[in-house]
């Protein structure tokens, strides 16, 4: 099983459209393909001379900044907290990214704009998360199905206000089954689905913070698990859409972050939740706070914070059509908390030939890493 799981993560590949080329050159790290930091920063045009400090590696030019950690699948990209796949390693002093994440993780977050497949949709579904006899989480004095309701509703007059079509899971206090949820949402064509929820942690009340969900990429670990399953090599549903989901993830999250809702980041994450396995359209599951933890419940049970967050919802999918339809590239959350209304132009990428290297390496393009 391991020698086939290998097999997989070294064969796969995509194509990544409108990137330059560029000889990537990739070094077998027990048994994964890795890319040294200086050739990244050398393509994202950052700079190349930065050494590490407290094990972490901070990275910026104008508008771009990379954050990444020793050992650590944690990543700051333009300010916002991502998870990767697979740790960042160090080896003779050089930080080394997986390929996987190269491809899936820090390139559509830079370059949205150039993810392929990004189509424009004519439908919002919004999934508010639980209902009926399924409560959810408890805050003091409320349930997540009813703070997750009045979430969803609060985006779709935004959107609604915004010209756009909006479909709801469910509007009132039903209990949905999720094959039901993802069946509902599959009927409807030319759509994108977001479904909103609130998290708990009975066992750690101070566990705190807002973060958002795409689909994990087929051969790679969702967040919460630390080494690959016989279940990541299986090609969910919602695979056909992972790059297209994670991109729309980010979008929001920026604009979640740009909005100062006083919440702790937890980024943006992956997991395999049977809404984002079994639809068919690009697909995210949004976590606003704990209602276990006494400061997120406090915010959450505020009409006024919650009226602000549905807005910064809306306001990421807004983004986000705007990318589908017009390949505008979305906003940063420091271009939220700037007032700025549209990105700067993102700086041109720089892609000369790479220094030579003694070491005996694979040279790819970038076509040729994951998307």
């Amino acid at each position: 099983m391991k020698q086939a799981l290998l097999a997989f993560v070294l064969t796969m590949c995509c194509t990544i459209s409108q990137a330059q080329d560029f000889a990537w050159e990739t070094k077998r790290i027990e048994g994964r393909d890795y890319v040294g930091l200086p050739q990244l920063a050398q393509f994202y045009n950052l700079p190349r001379d930065v050494a590490p400090a407290d094990n972490k590696i901070v990275m910026s030019r104008g508008a771009r900044s990379l954050i990444l950690m020793r050992d650590s699948r944690d990543v700051w990209i333009n300010g916002v907290k991502y998870v990767l796949s697979f740790p960042v390693l160090d080896r003779d002093g050089t930080y080394w990214l997986s390929r996987m994440d190269l491809g899936k993780t820090v390139e559509p977050a830079f370059r949205p704009e150039l993810v392929q497949g990004i189509k424009p949709f004519t439908t919002v579904i919004l999934d508010a998360g639980h209902g009926g006899h399924d409560k959810g989480a408890a805050a003091p004095n409320e349930f997540e199905k009813n703070f997750a309701l009045d979430v969803a509703r609060r985006v779709r007059n935004e959107l609604q206000n915004a010209g756009m079509r909006v479909i709801m899971i469910r509007n009132n206090d039903t209990f949905i089954e999720l094959q039901t949820r993802a069946a509902l949402a599959n009927a409807q064509q030319n759509a994108i689905f977001v479904s909103i929820h609130f998290n708990a942690a009975d066992w750690n009340r101070s566990a705190n913070g807002l973060e958002i969900f795409a689909i994990t990429p087929r051969g790679s670990p969702s967040t919460e698990y630390d080494e690959l399953l016989v279940r990541d090599m299986v090609n969910e549903q919602g695979n056909k859409n992972e790059t297209q989901s994670f991109t729309l993830a980010s979008v929001i999250y920026h604009s979640l972050q740009g909005a100062k809702l006083n919440m702790f980041d937890r980024g943006v994450k992956r997991a395999r939740f049977a809404v984002l396995r079994l639809t068919k359209m690009p697909a995210v599951l949004v976590e606003g706070g704990f209602l276990t933890n006494a400061e997120d419940a406090k915010r959450v049970s505020s009409t006024d914070w919650r009226n602000k967050y549905a807005k910064a919802i809306a306001t990421g999918i807004i983004e986000y059509q705007k990318l589908a339809e017009l390949k505008r590239v979305p906003r940063t959350m420091a271009d939220y908390r700037e007032g700025r209304t549209s990105s700067p132009a993102a700086p041109a990428t720089v892609a000369p030939a790479p220094s030579p290297t003694a070491r005996p390496v694979q040279s790819v393009t970038l076509q040729e890493l994951p998307q």
